[in-house]
């Protein structure tokens, strides 16, 4: 009912308030119950001692004689003795208000809002509340609300606090009493009450809790319930792996895997032999391992007799995925394909006439796999690197060309377990938080600008020892509103006469596709020593021999953006280093810094920049879908997440789903949403 109950129906709500409410984005009783404050300002009368030096009062005082005041230029200074607590003789200040001296007489109580300085025992006011005060302002957490000029917070309390008396009862319990039992939540009227009227923090705690949770438990339902949904309507392939097959593979690589590829490893096994499709994302950290457990699955699919496709955003990225495939899986047997838009006519004709007929076993390739041309026999599996590279759309087309394959994503962008839930709660996540052995770590420094010619000098020894390095600016070319900041052509024309003798090669967003890959191209295979570069070699090229990665201006990079550039070092055998110039003095880029400095942990640093950016920002989630929550914080509620995404699948699995008031509008929407037809309970 107050779903659809007008604003008007609240006492005092005429039509120019509801105008008012409208453009705050209110209509109906049901949304303005849930326009949550922003903050709470503690009006509750202390003892004045009991107030630390930067916080504001509110006390109790007895005016004692005749207040005075002094004119300056126009100016009044009202000053008045006053005894507060019973106790503490202070001297009351308020400027510009003369009008108030009348009203301040002999023995009257009043309430005073202000600072208060101990050491000179004065109070300068700001509110002076002449009656007993309030009781809905004082005694309390006061809500403050996001108003506008026309409604301010003030206006839309009082609008409240009439609504929660008239319909404050009427809402209709949203959880089973079993889960309102099991987590011992308060009910969804109380909820809602002590989020507007808390009269402690306790409360206030326990209303959060209880909507958080609740947020949260849909929000998650909806995700597994889509799982659930998609994996059930069109059943997949159940691949018959060998039991070989993992040893096999192992015992075909250069070292062992490390203990999380393995364990991921088997992650993919379980999932290849279910009839469900697989929608599994493996997250790790830069050098982690990610191709060897790509290059596992797709090794595993073929012994299983399917075809495997990997979808890589560059087609030097590509082609390095492709040597690494000839090298580990053809000696298994396998026959392995690369397409490119860069792949010659005829040699394109026979990869798509092979793929067809199923001669190949693993095509590699970039966006020219998408072609309407390039069909499989068999496919059992899509792989797609740096996923959030491609669109939604992209990925489709390419899983369209199978039957139901199953399908994994790779990412080199650690995301923190908070916002894994969050953006993936509909699919697996799979973690490579272990590096392989004996890899050294980057030494990483921050340096002030000034001490440039210590870096240049560090660059140079390297270059001396036959290594290759990157050099990384914010911007492409010089901007007349950043003028001291560097820039890519700026750094490419100064710096080549600092590295004479070393071929200096420029990269940067701007230049054509091809260009760009055979800048790349020729950096990876030795004909440049140096990469002047934007953030475009962010991601990408695998040079071993590359052991400096230098940027400058590093306090305009993203704390995960800083680690994904240092990731493009430390690939081979020699000691690498990661060099940030910078002269950030304020408080967020130095922690950034800071962090990168002390830590090699993508994980740990992803979830670092979690909590100084706040998941809106970080890795550009809000451009992915991201979702925004009206009570909870991903950030700060994670755990809540992690218990709502458990009862989420458990209700799912059981069926319990229609105990749920609010599942059935929630699942109506679904079903409209994928155009399916009613599933029963």
């Amino acid at each position: 009912m107050l779903h659809t109950l007008p604003v008007t129906w609240v006492a005092g709500v005429g039509q120019a308030k509801a105008k008012a409410l409208h453009d705050l984005g209110i209509d109906t009783v049901h949304q303005l119950l849930h326009h949550f404050p922003v903050r709470y300002e503690d009006r509750r009368i202390r003892p004045l001692d009991s107030y630390g030096p930067e916080e504001s009062v509110i006390v109790r005082a007895v005016v004692e004689g005749a207040p005075a005041i002094r004119w300056q230029n126009r100016r009044a200074l009202l000053r008045a003795r006053l005894l507060v607590d019973g106790r503490h003789r202070v001297t009351g200040l308020w400027f510009n208000q003369p009008y108030l001296k009348d009203k301040l007489t002999d023995g009257r109580v009043v309430l005073l809002t202000g600072r208060y300085d101990p050491t000179r025992r004065t109070l300068v006011v700001s509110h002076t509340d002449f009656g007993a005060g309030d009781p809905a302002r004082y005694g309390a957490l006061s809500p403050v609300y996001r108003g506008s000029q026309a409604l301010p917070s003030a206006q839309i309390q009082g609008i409240i606090r009439r609504a929660l008396q008239q319909y404050g009862d009427q809402w209709e319990e949203r959880l089973p009493q079993a889960l309102v039992q099991r987590y011992r939540l308060c009910s969804y009227a109380e909820a809602i009450r002590w989020m507007h009227e808390p009269a402690t923090e306790e409360d206030l705690r326990q209303a959060r809790r209880r909507l958080v949770f609740e947020e949260f438990l849909c929000f998650q339902l909806q995700l597994q319930w889509l799982r659930a949904h998609r994996d059930g309507a069109s059943a997949g392939v159940a691949h018959r792996v060998p039991d070989d097959a993992l040893t096999a593979f192992e015992q075909s690589l250069p070292h062992p895997l490390t203990g999380a590829q393995r364990r991921v490893c088997l992650q993919i096994l379980d999932r290849l032999q279910k009839p469900a499709p697989m929608n599994l994302l493996v997250q790790g950290d830069v050098g982690s391992g990610k191709t060897w457990v790509a290059l596992w699955a797709a090794y595993a699919v073929a012994r299983a007799g399917s075809q495997t496709a990997l979808m890589a955003p560059t087609e030097i990225l590509a082609e390095q995925h492709y040597r690494e495939a000839k090298r580990r899986l053809e000696g298994l047997g396998l026959r392995v394909g690369m397409l490119t838009g860069s792949t010659p006519a005829r040699a394109r004709q026979e990869i798509v006439g092979w793929l067809a007929q199923g001669d190949l076993d693993l095509v590699v390739g970039t966006h020219a796999l998408l072609t309407e041309d390039v069909q499989f026999h068999n496919l059992g599996l899509v792989i797609t690197d740096e996923q959030h590279r491609f669109g939604v759309q992209q990925r489709a087309i390419l899983r369209q060309k199978g039957g139901r394959p199953d399908v994994l994503f790779l990412s080199a962008t650690p995301i923190p377990r908070t916002l894994a839930l969050a953006i993936y709660g509909d699919i697996d996540v799979g973690v490579l938080d272990e590096l392989p052995a004996g890899r050294k770590p980057i030494v990483t420094r921050w340096l002030r600008l000034s001490q440039e010619d210590e870096a240049i000098r560090l660059v140079r020894r390297e270059l001396a020892r036959g290594r290759r390095a990157y050099v990384v600016a914010p911007l492409v070319e010089e901007s007349e509103q950043l003028a001291d900041v560097a820039s890519a052509t700026e750094l490419w024309q100064r710096l080549s006469d600092a590295f004479a003798g070393h071929a200096v090669g420029l990269l940067h967003g701007r230049m054509p596709s091809r260009e760009k890959d055979e800048v790349m191209r020729a950096f990876a295979e030795g004909r440049l020593q140096v990469l002047i570069s934007t953030t475009v070699i962010e991601v990408g090229i695998h040079v071993p021999e590359a052991t400096v990665m230098l940027v400058y201006h590093a306090e305009r990079f993203g704390l995960a953006q800083l680690h994904q550039l240092r990731g493009r070092v430390g690939r081979g055998d020699w000691q690498s280093h990661c060099l940030l110039l910078s002269d950030a003095d304020g408080p967020m880029a130095t922690r950034r810094l800071e962090t990168l400095v002390e830590s090699q942990d993508g994980f740990l640093i992803a979830e670092r920049d979690l909590e100084l950016r706040g998941p809106g920002e970080v890795f550009g989630v809000r451009q992915s879908g991201l979702p925004e929550f009206t009570v909870g914080d991903v950030t700060r509620d994670f755990r809540v997440m992690e218990v709502a995404r458990e009862e989420a699948q458990r209700a799912v699995e059981s069926g319990d789903l229609w105990l749920l008031p609010a599942w059935r509008p929630m699942r109506e929407y679904l079903e409209r949403q994928m155009d399916t037809t009613p599933v029963r309970d």
